[in-house]
């Protein structure tokens, strides 16, 4: 299968505007090559990733050349900005710290690099509003795009719109940026603390310690193979920063606590033990 351009959107002081497109638009639409694209297989869970049926059977499908060439270049940008960060904070009033933000640095090493994992947050964000599962809202009150993942699942889209991330309109890059900066600012903490990423298995817990978690749900949501949609564009950036958690090529399915067939040869009840049995930690 291959695309079609169908229309240009403008936003003007009268509202929204559409133009048929000629060859010319086309030929510019279908010009750009990606220097790099995201790989990895789609899990075939149906009714979760329709698209595989359809062909698209890997990550970089989901995405059209223009887009993958602003994706990519925001990607290797997260990358330079943090090289520059570093050295801006080096020649201000930091002291020559080199220890990495995973190791609790605190020296112009580890600011540039808390400030990238930030910037790669806003690339997911473009990621989310930036591929072909994104459809044209066209109520009144929005003619606009829509994100990836309006629900938990990469479903076929048969019509989608691309937005661009230097406009005003939805998904574009200063936006995203702006909601990260936005979250920041609200949960900056009023006293010290801190936050772990634990496994619920084998965690050790005490009454003192708040615990927040999201119940696994059976079959119903697989988080770990539609993470892989981010995972792949975190990793590009990230991978220096944090290379234990982005060593694998996609997220880690097996740990997942849940009953998915498409993972036990189509056997529902083997799902459903593996899911049940995952509860049982020995601790009564």
């Amino acid at each position: 299968m291959n695309v079609q351009l169908m229309a240009i959107v403008t936003e003007g002081k009268n509202g929204r505007s559409y133009y048929a497109p000629d060859d010319k638009h086309w030929q510019t639409a279908v010009s750009a090559k990606p220097d790099w694209t995201p790989t990895g297989e789609i899990s075939h869970w149906p009714g979760r990733t329709n698209v595989v049926e359809y062909g698209m059977t890997d990550f970089a499908h989901l995405f059209t050349p223009r887009q993958l060439v602003a994706l990519t270049t925001f990607s290797d940008l997260v990358a330079e900005a943090r090289a520059q960060i570093q050295a801006d904070a080096l020649a201000a009033v930091l002291p020559d710290d080199d220890t990495p933000l995973r190791e609790n640095g605190r020296g112009p090493r580890a600011y540039a690099e808390a400030v990238s994992v930030y910037l790669a947050f806003a690339l997911s964000r473009s990621a989310d509003r930036g591929s072909t599962i994104c459809s044209w809202d066209s109520s009144p009150k929005m003619e606009a795009l829509r994100n990836t993942f309006a629900r938990q699942a990469i479903p076929m889209t048969w019509d989608f719109a691309e937005g661009n991330p230097f406009s005003a309109s939805s998904g574009n890059w200063s936006n995203n940026f702006e909601w990260v900066s936005k979250t920041i600012n609200y949960l900056a903490p009023t006293v010290p603390g801190y936050a772990t990423q634990a496994n619920a298995a084998n965690l050790s817990w005490s009454k003192a310690i708040p615990i927040s978690t999201d119940p696994p749900y059976y079959d119903n949501i697989g988080y770990a193979d539609l993470s892989d949609f981010f995972y792949g564009w975190l990793r590009s950036s990230l991978r220096p920063i944090y290379p234990e958690v982005f060593g694998t090529l996609l997220v880690p399915k097996e740990p997942e606590l849940i009953a998915s067939p498409y993972r036990f040869n189509g056997s529902a009840n083997a799902a459903n033990e593996h899911f049940e049995t995952g509860f049982d930690t020995g601790i009564l």
